[in-house]
Order: C-alpha cells, then sequence, then structure tokens
C-alpha cells in the first residue's frame, strides 16, 4: 500500500476501482460523499452529473454502495469527462472535526480536519492522463460546505443544498443551531490586494471577513467588489470587479523558493497615517515554512504594517511569490522574555496556485526571470495593486 501526501499523484490504470473512506473517531456519524464530474474546462460535465451517498444513484461507471463505498469503472466513464472529485461533507455545513483515510486501489491518503473548520473536503481528484486515469491526494477545504464546492466548480447548487435539508451555511466554529457568538466587526476597515486577471483581485480572507461591502480602489477611483470566495483556512480571498484592470499580476514560473533570496512587498499599510498611494518595502525569504513547521506559508523580513494584509510579495524579477498574511505577535514574544523584529508571514504561490485553479482563473505566469532593480519591480507591478476598502 503506498500513502500519499498533498498534492503527490499515483497511475490507477483504466478499469475498476474501489474506493473506501474510513473516519477517526469511529463513533462519529458516517461521514457523508460525492463525487463530481468536471468537463476539459474544468467545469461541471453535463454528461455524468453528481452522485452521493445520500440518493445512491447507480451508474454504470460509478455508485455508492450501502456501505459508502465508492465502486469506478474508469472505462465506462462518458469521454467528455475529464476529472472526478471525491468530496467529503457535512450536509448541514458544520465543521467535519475528524480525520480520514480513503484508499483507493493500492494507494491512500489520510487528511486531518479534527482541528480545522472546514466543512467539506476534495479528499481524491481523477483526472485522465495519456488514455488512462490517474489520482491526486487533495485535501483542500472548504469552510462553507458542499455548496462552496459546487459553486466553484459550476455545479447546480440546487444539488448540494437538497443534500442539505435547506440548512444555510454558518460561520466556521459555529455550532449548528446555534446563533454566530463572534463580535460583530463594525465601521471600516482596509487591505491590500492583487490583480490576477483582467477582473480578480485577491487578498486575505481575513480582510474582507464579513465586510457587508468591498471596494477596490483602482487608480485612485472606488470600484465594487463581489466577493467571490473566501477560505479562512489558507487566509485566501478572490474579488470579482466589473471593470476591466488594466495591469495583471506575473506568477513566478517554478513552485520553488530560496532560503534568503530577496523578496518585495507592496501594500497600503496604515492609511490615514501615512500617505495614500502604496508603499515599497524590501527584505528577504528567512525560512521556508511557517509557525509549527506549517509548510502552506513562509516567512519574510520585509517590514510590513498594518493595511499590508493580502498584498503580493516579489521576487527581484518582479514575479508574485507570496502574499503577505501575518506577523508574529511580538507583544507575546516580548512578554516571554525574548526579543524579535520583522517575523512576517506570507502564503506560497503554490497554494495561492491551487486556489485560483479552483475558481477556473488561471494564473498569469511570467516569460521572464530577469532580475530587475527595486525601483524597476515597484513601476512594473504598481498597477496591479489596489487598496481594499471594507464597510462591516
Amino acid at each position: 500500500m503506498r500513502d500519499l501526501v498533498a498534492g503527490e499523484r499515483a497511475g490507477i490504470g483504466g478499469g475498476e476501482v474501489a474506493v473506501a473512506v474510513e473516519q477517526s473517531p469511529a463513533d462519529l456519524a458516517p461521514i457523508d460523499l460525492a463525487l463530481i464530474a468536471l468537463d476539459a474546462a474544468r467545469g461541471a460535465s453535463p454528461a455524468f452529473p453528481p452522485i452521493d451517498t445520500t440518493t445512491r444513484e447507480l451508474r454504470p461507471a460509478a455508485s455508492f454502495g450501502e456501505d459508502r463505498r465508492l465502486s469506478l469503472r474508469l472505462d465506462r466513464m462518458p469521454a467528455a469527462v475529464e476529472r472526478l472529485l471525491l468530496v467529503a461533507f457535512d450536509p448541514r455545513a458544520r465543521a467535519l472535526r475528524r480525520r480520514l483515510r480513503v484508499t483507493a486501489g493500492e494507494v491512500r491518503f489520510g487528511v486531518d480536519l479534527s482541528a480545522r473548520d472546514e466543512a467539506a473536503v476534495i479528499l481524491l481528484e481523477f483526472y485522465r492522463h495519456r488514455g488512462g486515469w490517474r489520482l491526486a491526494a487533495n485535501g483542500q477545504g472548504f469552510s462553507g460546505g458542499l455548496v462552496m464546492v459546487a459553486a466553484a466548480h459550476g455545479v447546480d447548487a440546487g444539488w448540494a443544498r437538497r443534500l442539505g435539508h435547506g440548512h444555510a451555511y454558518r460561520e466556521p466554529g459555529a455550532a449548528h443551531d446555534e446563533p454566530d457568538r463572534r463580535s460583530p466587526r463594525s465601521g471600516t476597515s482596509s487591505g491590500s490586494g492583487v490583480a490576477v486577471d483582467r477582473h480578480h483581485v485577491l487578498s486575505n480572507a481575513h480582510v474582507v471577513d464579513r465586510a457587508e461591502r468591498i471596494t477596490v480602489l483602482a487608480s485612485g477611483r472606488p470600484v465594487a467588489a463581489d466577493l467571490v470566495f473566501s477560505d479562512p483556512r489558507n487566509d485566501l480571498a478572490l474579488l470579482r470587479v466589473d471593470a476591466v484592470l488594466t495591469q495583471v499580476a506575473a506568477f513566478r514560473p517554478g513552485l520553488d523558493l530560496h532560503l534568503g533570496e530577496d523578496v518585495m512587498v507592496l501594500g497600503f499599510p496604515l492609511q490615514g497615517l501615512l500617505g495614500s498611494g502604496p508603499q515599497a518595502s524590501a527584505g528577504n525569504i528567512a525560512a521556508l515554512c511557517g509557525i509549527g513547521n506549517d509548510s502552506t506559508v513562509f516567512q519574510f523580513t520585509a517590514p510590513i504594517a498594518s493595511g499590508n494584509s493580502g498584498g503580493p510579495i516579489l521576487d527581484m524579477a518582479g514575479d508574485l511569490v507570496g502574499l503577505v498574511s501575518s506577523s508574529l505577535d511580538l507583544d507575546h514574544v516580548r512578554r516571554a522574555g525574548a526579543s524579535a523584529e520583522n517575523v512576517n508571514f506570507g502564503i506560497k504561490g503554490a497554494v495561492i496556485r491551487s486556489f485560483l485553479d479552483a475558481f477556473g482563473v488561471e494564473p498569469l505566469l511570467s516569460a521572464s526571470i530577469q532580475a530587475l532593480g527595486r525601483a524597476a519591480v515597484v513601476r512594473q507591478m504598481r498597477d496591479a495593486i489596489f487598496r481594499i476598502a471594507c464597510a462591516c
């Protein structure tokens, strides 16, 4: 048996595959499962509507049994189907709060959701490859549950809602049938964002958390923005604007980061205290992981302040390698008798690209790796960064 980690791939041929999902603790209510088919454009495939463990619809190519095991006949899958997503979810959009292990043929993948707030998670992704099929271990979570998975892939949201018996999305961590007891935000707040295509701006989930109105300030003029999706787990939020954005950030083609390499941060810190224009700071990559060896983020030393959240982290070619997310609580460090400065964390480009891919946003990859001066990096990216203003 081969154990996979998130992002790892394996061949499975193209015939019959038996898939089983185990959970721990075992005394919890059985997990619900769904299989979603996607076409070549990674949208919902009409050739194979979703199936689930609630209705247990029998199809020649796939079906869930009474024991919730999935039987796949990939050689019978309609030709229009390019990908299949195996999703575990709570029908009432409550946090799953358990450990899951999925076995498919001779491979298995485990994901620990016991301390996470997601109500749905993509376990495995099956996809066509050179005349056969392969699978990839996924593990991407959705705090909004199956409805959000459906929305991300163009699946009929009514199907997902019917499985939830009409129960609406609740804030992460809030118990079902209990009101959200978090203190409401009030007034206004701001952060930064970066254009990732002509109509989408990327920022942090915590920047837009519970915002009633979001405005993107493009070239000094306010443009209303809609929240497409917020991923609190990875602190990412995707915004859409009707206006055409004139410049888009280019991502570094490779996913590698190098310890000690120079980076720059652009954003709009301390609005109302500093100037209203963008601010730039420079530093380097100090560590390739975050607190507790969190591999989704990296540590950098470029100074940041309130309002930098959601701003791009750029290499010296002007390519996006990460997104500003957080800083170490220095007051806590000092109370512990230690000292530290400029211990900041950014979300890795690989995590961002996976997030964008889930919503059909194709990131622009840079065609050049030629190093520029700091001033040239700022000039190159100036029109691709925005101040995000939120009314709560």
